[in-house]
Parts: C-alpha cells; structure tokens; sequence
C-alpha cells in the first residue's frame, strides 16, 4: 500500500486527491498515522475520541502533499476537507473537485476545509460547480457543525470562498 502521506497533491489527471480518514455519518474521529499506516481513533485522555454533537455531516479527510505551516499561521496538518457523498470507507483516495473553502481559525490557527465533490460522476448527489450554488442549508450544516462538534475547540469561521480560492489554498499549502 502507498503511504497516503506521499502521495501529490494532484493526480496525474490534474485533479485533486482526497484521503478519506472519516467516512460521513460516523463519529469516531480518526487521523492517518503514518508510523502505523493505519486510520486509529484519536484518543483524548487516554479514552477514544467520538464526536457527541452529531456524525460527521460528510466524508473527512485531507489533502495528500499539503501542510498548513504553522510559521505561515497554520495548524501544522495537511489541508483537511470534506468530500460531499455518500459514504466512503476509512482510506480512500479518490480524485475532487474543490467548490470551496471554510476558512477557520482554531485554537489561534489556521485550520481550513476545502469543500469538494468527487470527480467520479457515479458518487454524486449534487452537481455545483461552486459553494456558492449549493443549497443553503448545506453550508449553513457544515459551519455550524465545523463551530460546535468539539465543545473544547473554540472553532470560528472567518469567511467561506468559491472554488478559486478553494485552488490557491491548495497552492499555497503544497509541499515544496
């Protein structure tokens, strides 16, 4: 198996990659750790760490060949994303389509989240070309579930941006 953590950012089509550590619906809050090249739940004082406000409302996951460097404000960790779709298991890597970003501040850092679709028609639910078109009510579920999952993060939104933007943070964010 490929070390997700190795992979580019891009694939050769020239689409984003996506790693999905948390599927959508389930609330145990897993991270890729590269030493085990295994998806474990975090632990929080020793115990499994599960989400108590509601299941992730989309798959979780990140953005392989990114880092958000905490000299440049970010939080130290891979772009993070969601990947709006049915349910995907732990570990696959599949190619998106960013339609937008949630920029979040988190603890005194940067900790965005791209929005995107798979690039796979046969996985969609909803085709947008941007954030902007989507329902409402969808962006309004992910910064409201973004802003309260975790009563000890004091998450806040500082602006939700369209696909372009979505793009450059990728950019920006590239292992050099």
């Amino acid at each position: 198996m490929t070390d997700p953590k190795n992979l580019p950012a891009f694939s050769p089509n020239g689409h984003v990659l996506a790693v999905v550590e948390i599927p959508a619906g389930t609330s145990d809050k897993r991270e890729y750790d590269a030493t085990t090249k295994s998806y474990p739940v975090d632990l929080r004082d020793g115990k499994p760490r599960r989400i108590s406000f509601l299941p992730y409302p989309a798959n979780y996951g990140f953005i392989p060949g990114t880092l958000m460097d905490e000299a440049q404000g970010g939080d130290g960790d891979a772009l993070d994303l969601f990947v709006l779709c049915p349910a995907l298991p732990v570990g696959t890597v599949l190619e998106v389509e960013p339609i937008g970003i949630i920029e979040l501040i988190d603890d005194n850092e940067r900790d965005d989240k791209l929005i995107a679709l798979p690039v796979d028609r046969s996985l969609l639910t909803m085709d947008v070309d941007d954030i902007s078109e989507l329902p409402k009510g969808v962006q309004d579920i992910l910064t409201s579930w973004l802003t309260n999952y975790d009563p000890m993060d004091s998450a806040r939104v500082i602006g939700v941006k369209g696909k372009e933007a979505a793009l450059e943070a990728v950019r920006k964010w590239l292992v050099k």
